[in-house]
Order: C-alpha cells, then sequence, then structure tokens
C-alpha cells in the first residue's frame, strides 16, 4: 500500500492557513518601579513601533516582589519566511532600528540596568482587516458607526470578529447604552454582513 505523501505529519503546522512572522522579543525585570511609571512605559513602547507590550509580576531573589517588563516588534525583514532576500538596506536599517529604539525607551524611561533580548521568535498571525458597520445609536462623535476588526485564515474563513473597544464605548457614554450592548450588536452585524458575502 502506498503511503500518503500529501499528509502533514501529526505536529507540522499548515503554513497555508497564516503568515508566519520573525519577531525581537525584549523583557527586563523591574523591582524598583510604579505602577505609573510601568504603564507610562508600556504607552511609550506602543508609540514607538512596539506590536505588542505587557508586564505581569514576579518574585525576584531575596523574595523580592517584582515586575516583569516586555515588548515584541519586528525583526530583520530579511529573515521572514516568504519576504524576498532582495530586501533594501535601507529597508533592513529601518527594521534593526526598531529594535534599538524600542531599547533606548526601556533604559531611559524604566529603572532598567540590562535587557533580555529574545531573536529570532516565530508567530503565527491570522490576517486581519477592518469592517464598518451601522449601529441604530446616534452620537455626536461617531454617529453610530463602529469598526470591527476581522480575523481570518489566508482560504478566507472567518475565525474571529471583535469591535473596537473605543468606539463603542463612545457610543456608550454618549448615549447611556450597556458598553457590552454596544459592542455584541456592532459584532453581530458584522457577522451578518460576512454570512450575506460568503
Amino acid at each position: 500500500m502506498q503511503a500518503d505523501t500529501n499528509r502533514s505529519a501529526p505536529n507540522e503546522p499548515n503554513l497555508e492557513l497564516w503568515d508566519i512572522h520573525t519577531l525581537t522579543h525584549l523583557e527586563a525585570n523591574i523591582d524598583d518601579a510604579t505602577p505609573e511609571l510601568l504603564a507610562h512605559a508600556i504607552d511609550l513602547l506602543l508609540k514607538n513601533g512596539a506590536i505588542d507590550a505587557w508586564v505581569y509580576p514576579i518574585v525576584m531573589k531575596k523574595g523580592r516582589p517584582a515586575h516583569s517588563l516586555n515588548c515584541i516588534c519586528r525583526a530583520d525583514a530579511s529573515m521572514d519566511r516568504g519576504c524576498s532576500p532582495a530586501t533594501s538596506d535601507r529597508e533592513q536599517s529601518a527594521e534593526i532600528s526598531a529594535e534599538s529604539k524600542l531599547l533606548g525607551v526601556l533604559f531611559r524611561h524604566t529603572t532598567t540596568l540590562g535587557m533580555r533580548i529574545h531573536r529570532n521568535i516565530l508567530r503565527a498571525a491570522l490576517k486581519r482587516r477592518f469592517m464598518e458597520v451601522q449601529l441604530p445609536f446616534r452620537d455626536d462623535i461617531r454617529e453610530g458607526k463602529v469598526d470591527v476588526k476581522i480575523s481570518s485564515f489566508k482560504n478566507g474563513e472567518v475565525v474571529s470578529v471583535k469591535a473596537e473597544f473605543d468606539q463603542c464605548k463612545i457610543i456608550s457614554e454618549e448615549c447611556g447604552i450597556p458598553l457590552k450592548k454596544v459592542s455584541s450588536l456592532a459584532e453581530r452585524l458584522a457577522w451578518d454582513e460576512i454570512d450575506y458575502m460568503y
């Protein structure tokens, strides 16, 4: 009996359905920063090119409570799967400088004396796009319009929808409608539109 050579191994990822990005992860343990300083640092990291930034509590030596401050950014584009090897020097410099820029933010705006740098971190990512939906509520700022993030596989299958929180919050506050009702309706309208399209 001939073996099926087209079947993937049980633990082999299906690279056809999502993108693979190569990222750099920066990490520091901080035991002498206030919550306000950490929140400010996260905000600065996101404004300076970090794809994501987060903090979580840890316990350091001698039982001292502390926090681990983390962020991720895109690595050298020439190292990403599926990208052209003919990346220009200017593009490579821009990518490399993202790491340096974030390191500068961390050293200048936190109390850390050293950062751990984890390169070549792979991330599987869905395709993302936005769809605008019209809610039956009328506020002065958004006029009832909300952007909904649509996440899908490469083959077009929609995996999830998520209404933009800040926009739903504006409508909720101006119209006196519970936030959960605004976001739920926006997402339902997005699903209805998706079902109609497909």
